[in-house]
């Protein structure tokens, strides 16, 4: 496979960062230098909302951010490109289901993130997406069946464990689109690396997609090419092979 790589775009967890620890190897801060130093737009993809990955964005030195799976599109200049809301409707019929259950929650608006607990008058906030962590299989199971059903949410996962739901039509792969036509690239020229379910489209809509080791099953099958683990520095490994 060979192709001209100009846009590689990175998930955060479970590809470049570890959780619990929210840092990044040196080896996958050397090949991304690298990468930018050969002019390679390098950007993160993330399920996570701007305020929680400012920090590793930043010490990144990228210029574009797409946060919250697609639902925000941000220039680190701070200038806000593009944004994709649930509308009030669909909230609504999140929180009904939402509201059977027990379990982990947190909602993002576009400024702030509540967890566990809605604030009074939700409905007048700017939602961009609502997730769920499950341990209990068949809970999780039945709400899966139950979002799934919604016609207006787009339903992906970041761990095996958890969900998240966002605007039908918004995932990463389409915010990538969106930034590969004010860079006048092509999906062609995008290399996309990622382990979970929000990161499947952009892998398979990529030029090059590839799963990280620790990836999801479903990542791996549909990827071009695996690479190792987070903590054998997949990411570097991905960049050296196809871009250096």
């Amino acid at each position: 496979m060979t192709k001209e790589i100009k846009l590689i775009a990175l998930d955060l967890d479970g590809t470049l960062v570890e959780s619990s620890t929210n840092s990044i190897s040196k080896e996958n801060i050397e090949s991304i230098r690298a990468a930018q130093e050969r002019g390679v737009e390098v950007i993160v993809a993330t399920g996570r909302s701007r305020m929680t990955s400012a920090e590793i964005t930043a010490e990144l030195g990228v210029n574009y951010t797409i946060n919250v799976n697609g639902g925000e599109i941000w220039s680190t200049k701070g200038e806000l490109l593009h944004r994709s809301l649930l509308d009030r409707d669909t909230v609504k019929e999140i929180i009904e289901i939402q509201s059977e259950y027990s379990v982990y929650s947190w909602f993002v608006t576009a400024d702030d993130i509540y967890r566990n607990e809605l604030p009074d008058n939700y409905l007048d906030n700017d939602w961009l997406k609502i997730g769920f962590n499950v341990e209990d299989d068949q809970v999780r199971n039945e709400m899966i069946r139950k979002f799934s059903r919604l016609k207006s949410v787009e339903l992906t996962n970041s761990s095996l464990t958890n969900m998240e739901l966002n605007p039908k039509g918004v995932h990463k792969a389409s915010a990538i689109e969106f930034l590969t036509k004010k860079l006048v690239f092509s999906m062609e020229q995008v290399m996309a690396i990622g382990d979970s379910i929000n990161d499947l489209k952009m892998i398979q809509q990529a030029g090059v997609g590839v799963a990280m080791g620790n990836a999801q099953t479903p990542i791996k099958v549909a990827a071009d090419w695996e690479t190792k683990t987070y903590d054998e520095h997949g990411v570097a490994v991905a960049i050296e092979k196809f871009v250096l």
